[in-house]
C-alpha cells in the first residue's frame, strides 16, 4: 500500500501509471478502473491542489506582510512613529528627519555606549536611559514628537504674534488719528459756538444803542 501511494503520487496520471494495466477480460478490470479513477480524483486533483493552494496562499500572505512592513518602514519613523505626511510643508523633510534627527543607528550606538560605559561616569541623560533600558521600558523614546516640528510650530507662533502685533499697532495708529480728528472737530465746534455767542452779544449791544439813540433824538425834538 505504501509503495502504491508513493508511486502513484509521483506520476501525473495517478497510481495507474505504476500498476500493471489489467485486461478488459479480467474480472478485476472494473474494480481496478474504479480504484484508479478514485485515486486520481481524490489524491492527484483534490489533495495535492489543496496542499499547493495552502503553500501558495502562505507565500502570498508572507509577501503581503513583507510589503506592508516595507511600506511602514518607508513612510513611518521607527523612533517616533510619525508618518511622512506630518513633515509636509515643513522646513525638515521626512528623509532628513529619518536620516539625521531620528537615525535608528544613532540610537543603537547610544544603547551600546551606555552598556559598555562605566556607570560612575554617566551623565544625567545617560543614567536615565540606562535605567530605562535596564527595566526594558521605552519611555525615553520621543513618541509622536520631533524637535524639528516643535521648532516649526514655535516659528509659526512667533510669526502669528508678529502679525498680531503689527495689526494692533496699525489699529492703535488709526484710533489715535480718529481721536485727533475728533478733538480738532470739537475745537472747531467750540470756536464756532463762541463766535456765534460773540456775534449775538454784539448784535444785542448794537440794538440797545440804536434804541437809546432813537429815544434821545425824540426827546430833543420835543
Amino acid at each position: 500500500g505504501i509503495n502504491a501511494e508513493y508511486g502513484g503520487v509521483r506520476n501525473g496520471g495517478g497510481i495507474g501509471d505504476v500498476l500493471r494495466r489489467p485486461n478488459v477480460s479480467e474480472l478485476s478490470f472494473f474494480p481496478r478502473m474504479l480504484y484508479d479513477l478514485t485515486f486520481f480524483f481524490v489524491v492527484i486533483i483534490i489533495v495535492l491542489n489543496l496542499i499547493f493552494g495552502v503553500i501558495i496562499d502562505t507565500f502570498a500572505d508572507l509577501r503581503s506582510e513583507k510589503q506592508e512592513k516595507d511600506e511602514i518602514l518607508r513612510n513611518t519613523c521607527f523612533i517616533c512613529s510619525l508618518e511622512r505626511g506630518a513633515f509636509d510643508n515643513k522646513t525638515v523633510s521626512f528623509e532628513e528627519h529619518f536620516r539625521m534627527e531620528h537615525n535608528l543607528w544613532h540610537y543603537l550606538y547610544f544603547i551600546v555606549l551606555i552598556k559598555v560605559k562605566d556607570p560612575t561616569e554617566f551623565t544625567g541623560p545617560e543614567s536615565y536611559v540606562y535605567e530605562m533600558v535596564k527595566n526594558k521600558k521605552l519611555d525615553w523614546f520621543p513618541r509622536m514628537r520631533a524637535m524639528s516640528l516643535f521648532s516649526d510650530e514655535a516659528e509659526n507662533d512667533q510669526n502669528e504674534f508678529r502679525e498680531l502685533k503689527t495689526s494692533l499697532e496699525s489699529t492703535r495708529s488709526l484710533v489715535e488719528g480718529l481721536s485727533q480728528q475728533l478733538n480738532e472737530l470739537k475745537d472747531q465746534m467750540t470756536q464756532q459756538r463762541k463766535q456765534k455767542q460773540r456775534t449775538s452779544l454784539l448784535g444785542g449791544i448794537t440794538a440797545t444803542q440804536s434804541m437809546v439813540g432813537g429815544g434821545a433824538s425824540m426827546s430833543s425834538t420835543t
